[in-house]
C-alpha cells in the first residue's frame, strides 16, 4: 500500500509538470510564429533607415574610454544550450574588450554571467514576445547613448543569439558604435539644424539596429525552447508510461494480497 501510494504521488507530479510544459510549449510555438513573422519586414526596415542615416551624414567616433557590452539573454529557462553558448560568446568578449560597463536583457543570463564572473552595470527585463520589445527598446537605446556620450566609451558591442531555424543560432558579438556615417549631408537640411539632424539619425540607426538583433534573439529564444520542451514531453511521456505500470502492478500486488488474507481469514473460521 505504501509503494502504490507513493507511485500515485509521483505519477500526479508528473502529470502536473507535462501540463505545465505542454502550456510553455504552445506559447513558445507562438511566439516563434510571430517573431519569425517580423523578422523579413524587420531587416528590410533596418536597411532602408541606414542608408538615409548614411544620407545626412551622421555619425558617432569612438571615445577614449573603456569599452561597453551588451548582452541578450532571456528571463526564463528550458532553452537547452542557449543562455550557455550566450554566455560563453560573452566572456570571451568582455575578455578581449578589457574592462568596461556590462549591459544585460535577461535575469537568467544576468545570473549565469554574474556565476562566470562577469556583473552587470545595467540590467533589463527581456520580453517574451514582439509586442514586448517597443518599451525595452526606447529605455535600452537611451542608456546606451547616453553613457556612450557622458563616459566617453570607446565602443558598444552586442552579444545574442542569431536565429537560424528552429532550435538552430549561433551566438555572434557584433559592433553597434562608434558608427560613421559617409561624411556631410548631399542636401542640407531644410527646416531643422544639421548637428540636431545628425543626433536624430544616429539614434534612429542605433535603435533600428537593436531593434532587429532583439527580434533575432527572440526567435532563436523561442526556437530552443521548443526544441527542449518537445524533449521533455517526450521524456515525461516515457516516466508517466513506466509509473502507470508500477502502479498497475503494485495494485494487482495489493489485490492478490487482499484475497490471500480473504481466503485465510476464511479457513481460520472454518476451523
Amino acid at each position: 500500500m505504501r509503494r502504490q501510494t507513493e507511485l500515485e504521488r509521483r505519477l500526479r507530479s508528473v502529470r502536473a509538470l507535462g501540463e505545465a510544459i505542454s502550456a510553455m510549449k504552445s506559447l513558445s510555438a507562438h511566439h516563434l510564429r510571430e517573431a519569425r513573422a517580423a523578422l523579413a519586414p524587420a531587416h528590410a526596415y533596418r536597411a532602408g533607415v541606414e542608408a538615409a542615416v548614411q544620407r545626412t551624414g551622421a555619425s558617432l567616433p569612438a571615445g577614449a574610454g573603456p569599452a561597453a557590452l551588451l548582452v541578450v539573454g532571456g528571463e526564463l529557462g528550458l532553452c537547452g544550450g542557449y543562455h550557455r553558448d550566450l554566455v560563453a560568446e560573452a566572456t570571451a568578449r568582455r575578455a578581449a574588450l578589457g574592462p568596461g560597463p556590462t549591459y544585460v536583457v535577461g535575469r537568467r543570463a544576468q545570473a549565469i554571467l554574474r556565476r562566470a564572473g562577469v556583473e552587470a552595470a545595467r540590467s533589463y527585463p527581456a520580453p517574451t514576445s514582439p509586442r514586448g520589445l517597443v518599451k525595452l527598446l526606447l529605455s535600452l537605446a537611451q542608456d546606451a547613448l547616453t553613457d556612450y556620450v557622458r563616459d566617453d566609451h570607446a565602443s558598444l558591442d552586442v552579444v545574442a543569439a542569431r536565429f537560424e531555424g528552429v532550435g538552430a543560432f549561433t551566438a555572434v558579438s557584433t559592433r553597434l558604435l562608434p558608427f560613421m556615417g559617409s561624411g556631410a549631408p548631399a542636401t542640407p537640411p531644410r527646416y531643422v539644424s544639421a548637428e540636431h539632424l545628425r543626433r536624430v539619425a544616429v539614434r534612429e540607426a542605433l535603435y533600428i539596429t537593436l531593434h532587429g538583433v532583439l527580434l533575432d534573439a527572440l526567435a532563436a529564444e523561442h526556437g530552443a525552447r521548443l526544441v527542449a520542451t518537445q524533449a521533455a514531453e517526450d521524456w515525461l511521456q516515457r516516466r508517466r508510461q513506466t509509473l502507470e505500470r508500477g502502479l498497475g502492478a503494485a495494485r494487482r500486488e495489493a489485490s492478490t494480497q487482499e484475497v490471500i488474507e480473504i481466503v485465510a481469514g476464511a479457513r481460520a473460521r472454518a476451523r
